[in-house]
This record gives C-alpha cells, structure tokens and sequence, in this order.
C-alpha cells in the first residue's frame, strides 16, 4: 500500500482511495472523511447516498422491516448500516436504549406515560412513541434520580 499526500492550498480538498474492496476499514475511513473527524455525525444513507448525519437531528434509532432506521425531528428516515447493538457502544450518553429495538436521544424526550398494563411509553417532541421496556426503564429512571 502506498500514501501520497499533496498540499496545493488554491485547490479544493479532494480524499481518494484506490482499493481492492470494500471492508471495514475503507468504511470507517469514509465515515472520518465525509464527517471531518467529527464523532458528532454518523453515515447514514439516504437512498443509495452516503450522507453524515448530525447526531443533533436524531431522535429515534429503531428496527423497521429488519432494517436500522434514523427518524430526525422533522420526521425524515435515513438508514444506518449497523446493528443496534453496536450502535448503543457506539453512540454519546445522551442515546438511551429504550427496548430491544430502538435507541432514542433523550435531549429530544417531550415526556414518558405510563400504560394502561404496568408499561411505559416514550413520547418524542416530533410526537413519535415508542415502549419502554422495563428492564431500560429502570436504568433510566436510576440515570435521571
């Protein structure tokens, strides 16, 4: 493997890669460059297009036809090509894991309302909703004492 650098300041910055396949590495070197090293952003695709979305806009991660979906406040989806379970490693403190399939960003949690049975549902500011779990409620309600 070769690396060439080349500083031309009057030119505009351009990151190419010639690689034999995609693998994990050539993602995560994506992913650094499209977000400028910025760990406050996460690829997602729109489409077929790799975008960087801003963990800001996020507030909803959940399963929807088996695939991971990010729901931001003005209700558009963007997927993510990762596992939840890897996701919630990956994710700052202010994402909590409410069920087994879905993460939300509390910064965007209007309020939680309990159920008619013994369950908790989360309500979004973009008035999506979601259950809780109980074993995820615990852990928040101990996180918000």
């Amino acid at each position: 493997m070769k690396f060439k650098l080349l500083i031309e300041p009057k030119k505009e910055e351009l990151v190419q890669a010639q690689v034999h396949q995609e693998n994990e590495f050539t993602n995560k070197l994506k992913l650094f460059v499209l977000t400028n090293g910025n760990s406050n952003q996460i690829a997602a695709y729109d489409d077929k297009d790799l975008i960087a979305l801003s963990l800001d806009q996020i507030v909803l991660i959940t399963i929807i036809d088996n695939k991971i979906w990010a729901i931001c406040s003005d209700n558009k989806k963007y997927q993510i090509r990762k596992r939840i379970y890897q996701l919630a490693g990956e994710l700052p403190n202010n994402f909590w894991r409410i069920n087994k399939s879905s993460i939300v960003n509390r910064y965007q949690i209007k309020r939680f309302k309990g159920t008619k049975s013994v369950g908790v549902n989360v309500i979004m500011r973009n008035g999506l909703t979601d259950y809780v779990s109980r074993r995820c409620f615990s852990k928040i309600r101990k996180e918000l004492d």
